[in-house]
């Protein structure tokens, strides 16, 4: 009887540290952060900062800086838009992973969600002009990437 004693908690042991080693790990590995697939919104921190200034800034300033919210809301959306059909295939393929879906995934819902926050303050200043800055946005963006080409000419 005592010669099993040893044995069994030797065995205990084992599978006591193994499960606390599993469960550790799991943990570890599922706490993945979500790496952003493009740098931090500057535009957006800029506009903010205009809200929030103590001197009271002038509407037109806060449209503007509005309006470079919204251009590079749209220089996103663009890249989004033309990384997607390649990033499916590359996903259908098993040439990337799913963090990497994921993170993609996240930035378009990040970049949706932007979008939707410059049409509901651009509303504030006026009904209607939230889709308004948009039409203005991109073709400012369209004009600078014009320009951009002209230059490489």
């Amino acid at each position: 009887m005592t010669s099993l004693i040893l044995p069994t908690a030797y065995l205990g042991g084992c599978i006591a540290a193994m499960s606390i080693f599993s469960h550790v790990y799991r943990r570890a590995k599922n706490a993945k952060t979500i790496e952003p697939w493009f740098p931090e919104n500057q535009e957006k921190e800029q506009y903010i900062a205009l809200l929030n200034s103590e001197p009271e800034t002038s509407e037109e300033q806060l449209k503007a800086a509005l309006l470079r919210r919204a251009m590079e809301a749209m220089r996103r959306y663009s890249i989004i838009n033309q990384e997607q059909a390649a990033l499916v295939e590359l996903m259908r393929t098993g040439h990337i992973t799913d963090d990497i879906w994921h993170d993609f995934k996240a930035s378009q819902d990040e970049t949706v969600l932007e979008i939707k926050e410059v049409i509901e303050e651009g509303n504030t200043y006026a009904e209607g002009w939230g889709t308004s800055v948009f039409k203005t946005a991109s073709q400012l963006v369209r004009s600078e990437n014009q320009k951009e080409e002209f230059k490489k000419v």
